[in-house]
């Protein structure tokens, strides 16, 4: 009796071992592909290895997988590896209904401005490109549809983070927010930016993400939550268009507001 018990209580013990493994394979690749959306030109699988604290053979593992599912794709020949197409696709198909309508808006944008233009959402506590149009400029800004940002840093995660009460953004950011390479706000002086962008309606990244790169947003209001648009131009070009691209951008913020849902008061 006591044998049979044991024998039935095996296969039971086993299936919770998988569903634990399974898990933590979750977690892991989570943890992969975060580090890779905040690379978007690649880490090699050392650096990988590195960033999320697994052993190499491990990461080898997941990315091999990842692989096979376009969920990441090599950077080049350096042998690194970056966010693949399918990301993306998926990103794609969960906005379905807001990136068609938005799409010759933003593609209208960014041919009158021959700047790159962008729309985007918080992702976690991230903001995150769903859609992307290229300006026409030999000199030109070309982010990756998935491409993840510190939102206490990008345009359009500040754009995004103004709508929040300020309580929860001090919760979200903590005391002393991260900052790149050095760049960035510490959080008294990111309160008083995000109140001005409040009163002014726009938010602006001058080389605090990237050097040489500057971007101008707004939110917009839609029927499924908060994205932003944004403008993204090299240093100079920005400084000398940001007026232009201002009004522009203050256009088609109302354009689709009035298309995609709720008017921000």
């Amino acid at each position: 009796m006591n044998e049979h018990k044991r024998a039935a209580a095996e296969p039971a013990d086993d299936a919770d071992d998988r569903q634990q493994g399974g898990i933590q394979v979750i977690a892991r690749t989570s943890r992969i592909m975060r580090a890779l959306s905040a690379r978007p030109h690649g880490l090699s699988l050392a650096e990988i290895a590195a960033e999320v604290g697994l052993p190499r053979s491990t990461v080898q593992r997941i990315i091999t997988a990842l692989v096979a599912e376009n969920l990441v794709e090599p950077a080049g020949a350096a042998g690194g590896f970056r966010l693949g197409p399918a990301l993306g696709q998926l990103l794609y198909q969960t906005e379905a209904d807001i990136v068609p309508v938005a799409r010759p808006h933003l593609e209208q944008l960014s041919l009158a401005l021959q700047e790159t233009v962008c729309l985007s959402r918080l992702s976690g506590r991230q903001v995150q490109i769903v859609e992307v149009s290229v300006g026409e400029q030999i000199l030109r800004i070309v982010p990756q549809v998935g491409l993840t940002a510190p939102m206490q840093l990008a345009a359009d995660g500040k754009a995004l983070l103004a709508r929040m009460d300020p309580q929860k953004i001090v919760e979200w950011l903590g005391d002393d927010p991260p900052r790149h390479s050095g760049r960035g706000k510490r959080l008294p002086e990111l309160l008083a930016e995000l109140e001005e962008i409040r009163r002014s309606g726009f938010a602006y990244d001058y080389e605090e993400l990237a050097e040489g790169v500057c971007a101008v947003a707004v939110s917009i209001g839609t029927y499924r939550g908060a994205y932003a648009v944004s403008v993204l131009a090299p240093t100079a070009r920005m400084r000398a268009g940001v007026d232009t691209f201002r009004q522009e951008l203050a256009a088609t913020r109302a354009l689709l507001e009035r298309l995609l849902g709720t008017v921000q008061a």
